[in-house]
């Protein structure tokens, strides 16, 4: 994986006390999902990941009430993987096709069992359809391509 700067602030966020959903967003293809998915691996035990892109029916864990309760149910149902409270990290990727997962985060995160990442290209934001924003509830980090120091550590020029 690319070396990005970016990831000092996923250290950031997850350190910090404030116990907030981080929203990722950015261009498309600049390596969010990647990005995510290597801090998931490196910094948590589980890490657990939705693309409502590529698995349309996702979409269906946040059609019923959203009560973290019941959200959880359905994710545990859908992902059948483990989740570990305190040591799991779930991300929610291409947030802009599923726009109840903005409503719902308010939810998940007073629940506090895991960490939540959103993750988005903002092309094509359905925002009008977001019954309510998770206002205090998240943390916007916005994500570029490569700067010119990343790009000259992406292809092997020395720090000096």
């Amino acid at each position: 994986m690319l070396k990005r700067k970016v990831y000092q602030e996923l250290l950031k966020w997850k350190e910090n006390t404030e116990g907030k959903a981080l929203y990722i967003i950015g261009a498309r293809q600049i390596g969010k999902t990647t990005l995510i998915r290597e801090f998931g691996k490196n910094e948590y035990e589980h890490f657990a990941e939705i693309n409502f892109v590529t698995d349309e029916k996702a979409a269906d864990i946040f059609k019923d009430k959203l009560t973290a309760e019941a959200i959880i149910t359905n994710l545990t149902a859908y992902l059948q993987t483990p989740l570990e409270p305190g040591k799991t990290l779930i991300l929610f990727d291409e947030v802009q096709e599923c726009p109840a997962v903005r409503s719902a985060i308010k939810f998940l995160v007073e629940d506090g069992r895991f960490d939540y990442i959103e993750s988005g290209s903002l092309l094509g934001v359905r925002y009008k359809e977001v019954r309510s924003y998770p206002v205090g509830f998240e943390q916007i980090l916005p994500m570029y391509p490569l700067d010119f120091e990343e790009y000259l550590w992406a292809n092997g020029v020395q720090d000096k």
